[in-house]
């Protein structure tokens, strides 16, 4: 009789397999799995019409059900990340996974596989294989579900009780449907949780058009000890910038208004189009790669020290230079990407706090000072302003011979930056908050920030810059992150919300030096982080390195470094030697083993001999009507045949065939045990 049950399961995991198999793009693989099933249930009907009626049930294993997570593990790192969304992979992997445990349950029913997990893993995959599915696929599951309800239910359940179900489970799912579309068309939030948000999910301080005030959220919300970057380069530069801004105008600055160029590939590492400045890093001589892991948006700016050379990023055709050497504007958003720089004492030199010696000159032709002109101008609002600040501070008057094309010397610069630094130091004060700014208050923050002497770096950098011009130094504010957490021992170091700054970049001696004129804080307003953090947050930052190196085909050149190290250790004599003295101990041990061996054997053939000889006796006694007793030994089995043999009056015959067969017992007796 046909079994409808066994087969609406069979249909039911067909219907799942096809589905998952169509919306996850692996046609073929779905068509595989609804075979098996098929298969299976083909087996179990054949071998129960069978004359035994005995079915061979394979024995579940849970080694096959672990070891298979190993597969879709490596699977799911090799799948290609999807940008501004989630992965299908994310569903589809773990629903293949759960597929293969309904199959292998399925086919080890009484012999360790259980029908519970069967029915769990194929609706559990049958609703995950809804994910991105066709219309069509949302209706052969809406029949898979029917199935599974009629076929996996109790027997002899009423059939209103299965309906109501059925009915139980769509108004559920329908309220959840309907219950999302409403949210999703009337949802409203209110300023806080916007902000909470925004703030959770963006870097503040970043956007081509930087608001004075913006950074204040990476010190003030409870995000400011996220992590942001991970920089791996144990010799991380102190400044990462991210953007260097020409014109100021009434709390803002902005990007230069176009690209100076447009870069194009210049060749790839892996997938990542490599972008190079006009300092070829092909060209430049020892010139290292560093790997910069983002966690947050980064605008489409590529953080790197002020001397990179070029970078490389994924997801990108072509890259904007701005002639801040800013490297931004990328097709995509980008987690990651690498930066390169000379690895030599200059760039270091470079790249260190005012390293300017005083007693240097330098001279600038026109084009040289009409292409920093950008970086002179002053808003006409601020002139006046700018004028009692310098008056105030008490800064050198600026000089400039227009007609021999001249800048002054690099001591006036010199004296002017350790002038604004040191009025800095001593007559402001650092503070997250600016007192009596708003956000609606129509007044310059700068002139705020002079009347009040309490801001954070935004303030400082930007009066800062705007002093400098006014000097007639060439300055530009720049944003990105400053003085990293490094922890002995780890080979990247760490910049948080709260790392995030700004500084002035000056040009003197045809250099573009950093200059922070803020002054240090002395107290530690953030809590050390505890052990147990800082040791989660190492294994957290080498697995994603890890991941890195899987996803991106890193791997290749640690393969290829391991090919080379193999090859100069089959080069060398030690091995060979290592190699012949495991060979002679193993040729030793072997020997050794054989004689036990042959020992053994030995010990064993002369023990078959006397026990052959004690069968035979015994078997002779047994013709006479002697047996010898359950655990009788053989020397009173002996002693009892004696004393019945003198006791008879049997013919010679006997009495020969008796005294034979008890010499035999007396040899074996003497000859078993002895030791050869």
């Amino acid at each position: 009789m046909m079994n409808f049950r066994e087969i609406s399961k069979t249909i039911f995991f067909c219907i799942v397999s096809i589905n998952l198999g169509i919306s996850s793009g692996l046609e073929i693989l779905g068509f595989v799995f609804a075979a098996l099933f098929i298969a299976i249930h083909i087996k179990q009907f054949v071998l129960s019409k069978s004359a035994t009626n005995q079915i061979k049930i394979p024995r579940y294993r849970k080694i096959f059900a672990y070891g298979a997570i190993v597969p879709c593990a490596l699977w799911w790192v090799l799948t290609p990340s999807v940008e501004m969304g989630v992965s299908p992979y994310l569903v589809f992997i773990p629903a293949w996974y759960l597929l293969y445990l309904a199959w292998l349950q399925k086919r080890s029913l009484g012999n360790g596989g259980y029908e519970v997990f069967v029915v769990f893993n194929g609706v559990a995959a049958l609703f995950m294989g809804l994910f991105q599915a066709p219309r069509a696929s949302v209706i052969s599951a809406v029949v898979a579900l029917l199935l599974a309800v009629y076929a996996f239910s109790r027997p002899r359940v009423a059939l209103y009780k299965r309906l109501l179900f059925v009915l139980l489970y769509a108004s559920l799912c329908g309220s959840s449907y309907l219950g999302f579309k409403y949210w999703k068309s009337n949802r409203y939030y209110s300023g806080r949780w916007a902000e909470e948000y925004y703030v959770k999910n963006r870097v503040m301080g970043f956007d081509p058009v930087a608001a004075l005030g913006s950074f204040s959220s990476n010190y003030n919300s409870k995000y400011n000890s996220e992590i942001v970057l991970r920089v791996w380069d144990t010799l991380a530069p102190p400044y990462l910038r991210a953007a260097a801004y020409e014109k100021y105008v009434a709390g803002i600055w902005k990007l230069p208004a176009t690209a100076e160029k447009k870069l194009y590939p210049a060749r790839y590492r892996v997938d990542y189009a490599v972008f190079e400045s006009e300092d070829s890093a092909v060209v430049a001589p020892n010139v290292k790669s560093v790997w910069v892991q983002a966690t947050l948006d980064n605008f489409g700016f590529m953080f790197a020290p002020p001397n990179v050379v070029g970078v490389a990023s994924k997801n990108a055709d072509s890259l904007n230079y701005y002639s801040t050497n800013i490297f931004a504007d990328a097709n995509g958003v980008r987690s990651d990407w690498y930066y390169y720089v000379p690895d030599s004492a200059e760039t270091l030199a470079i790249a260190a706090h005012l390293p300017v010696d005083s007693s240097a000159t330098f001279s600038a032709d026109s084009s040289t000072i009409e292409s920093l002109s950008a970086f002179l101008q002053i808003p006409n609002r601020e002139k006046s302003l700018l004028d009692s600040i310098a008056a105030t501070m008490s800064l050198p008057a600026a000089h400039l011979d227009t007609d021999s094309a001249t800048l002054d010397s690099a001591q006036f610069a010199v004296q002017t930056l350790k002038t604004i630094e040191s009025y800095f130091i001593h007559n402001f004060k650092y503070s997250y908050i600016v007192p009596g700014r708003t956000q609606n208050s129509k007044t310059d923050p700068i002139e705020i920030f002079w009347k009040t002497k309490e801001g954070y770096c935004e303030y400082y950098a930007t009066l800062a810059a705007l002093l400098l011009r006014h000097q007639g130094i060439p300055s530009r504010y720049v944003t990105g992150f400053a003085r990293p957490e490094h922890v002995p021992g780890r080979p990247y170091v760490t910049f948080r919300r709260r790392h995030s700054h700004a500084w002035v970049e000056v040009y003197i001696d045809h250099k573009w030096y950093i200059f922070d004129p803020t002054p240090p804080v002395t107290e530690m307003t953030f809590a050390r982080h505890s052990w147990l953090a800082v040791k989660l947050e190492g294994v957290k930052g080498r697995f994603s390195y890890v991941m890195h190196l899987l996803r991106d085909g890193e791997w290749r050149r640690v393969v290829d470094s391991w090919q080379t190290a193999s090859e100069r250790i089959v080069s060398s004599p030690a091995l060979y030697l290592a190699l012949a003295i495991l060979l002679l101990v193993f040729a030793l041990l072997r020997f050794r083993s054989f004689r036990k061996r042959r020992k053994q054997q030995a010990v064993s053939k002369n023990a078959a001999q006397w026990i052959a000889l004690l069968a035979d006796a015994e078997k002779r006694l047994a013709r006479l009507g002697f047996s010898r007793a359950p655990g009788e030994t053989v020397a009173s089995f002996a002693g009892r045949v004696q004393t019945t043999k003198k006791a008879s009056l049997k013919d010679s015959r006997f009495d020969q065939e008796c005294s034979f067969a008890l010499k035999q017992l007396l040899e074996y007796e003497c000859n078993r045990w002895r030791k050869n």
